[in-house]
């Protein structure tokens, strides 16, 4: 019983999650497209859209209502040579249309919330219905648009002088299409620059750091040693040395040669420690020698030697 429980809350949860409420995309883009995003977890954090965004949806079309409506009832004496004031009124309808339609869709997502599974099925049919007939409303406000936009140009020298307010409030809204027609072409003009063209410079760029640096092979490729203090030794000029034995291991075999180091050059120039008895050293190509710990951390990120820049990968000095 438990198990068939889970699984109707299990296919309750799948289904709600394609239940998103999406405000209409249309012309006029004062009532915009708002891609409500699914929020993560659970509880109460589980809603599948933004009331923030909804909200804001729908104050920003009352206000265009409101504002409808003052200007009409201010504007009752003018008297415009086109229709100006039906269009301004099939507008505002458009605007109520819109905030019905998302609080209609708002509670069938409440519904959903409250039903379970079993009212899944209607209520995926109900917002259907509704995501119909916003699409319809977006087709006639696009329409409306264009209607307004041709009444505004035939008469535009008059209507300034014998319906200011009408006129005035119909270009108003006009500009406010315009202006996220023009908004959202700039960010979709912005949004394809970023992608198609600068994340391939980045790309590059990325991959130019990344050959900076040393694969493993290359730093297995390196003569490895370990070091043995034998004696100390003069020079000619009186000068002591450190005579060393230095088991170098290249591959599977093993070979003995002697190395000979000034005293101030036994140490590891990248942790400045003295070598210690049986160290396991790198020995670089450029003859410059590091405990094998720190050269390999250090070629890793940047394949020259820490001392003269030399490169192992390409074979020459930086500097």
């Amino acid at each position: 019983m438990e198990d068939g429980e889970q699984v109707n809350a299990m296919q309750g949860n799948a289904a709600q999650r394609r239940l998103s409420i999406t405000t209409t995309l249309s012309l006029p883009l004062t009532r915009y497209a708002s891609s409500l995003m699914e929020a993560a977890g659970g509880g109460d954090s589980g809603y599948f859209y933004s009331k923030a965004v909804i909200v804001l949806d729908l104050i920003w079309n009352m206000s265009f209502v409101v504002v409808s409506v003052l200007v009409l009832l201010s504007a009752i004496p003018e008297r415009p040579s086109t229709p100006l004031r039906a269009w301004i009124s099939g507008y505002a309808f458009q605007c109520v249309l819109h905030v019905a339609f998302v609080f209609l869709e708002f509670r069938s997502k409440d519904q959903v919330d409250r039903d379970g599974v079993t009212g899944v099925s209607s209520s995926q049919s109900h917002t259907s219905i509704l995501k119909r007939l916003e699409s319809l409303n977006t087709i006639m406000s696009s329409i409306w648009w264009m209607i307004g936009f041709y009444w505004i140009v035939i008469d535009g020298q008059v209507l300034p002088q014998e319906s200011p307010r009408l006129y005035w409030l119909t270009v108003i809204f006009l500009a406010f299409d315009v202006f996220f027609i023009v908004f959202c072409t700039g960010m979709a003009c912005i949004i394809f620059f970023a992608v198609f063209c600068c994340m391939p410079i980045v790309a590059i760029a990325c991959a130019i750091t990344t050959r900076q640096a040393a694969s493993e092979d290359d730093i297995r490729r390196l003569p490895k040693y370990k070091y043995h203090k034998t004696s100390l030794m003069r020079t000619p000029d009186n000068y002591e040395e450190e005579n060393c034995r230095m088991s170098v291991e290249l591959g599977n075999k093993s070979v003995d040669s002697e190395f000979t180091l000034q005293p101030d050059d036994s140490e590891c120039c990248i942790c400045l420690s003295r070598y210690s008895e049986g160290a396991e050293l790198y020995i670089l190509p450029c003859n410059h020698h590091f405990h094998s710990g720190c050269i390999g951390k250090w070629l890793q990120i940047n394949a020259t030697c820490p001392l003269c820049k030399f490169n192992i990968r390409r074979g020459d000095t930086l500097v």
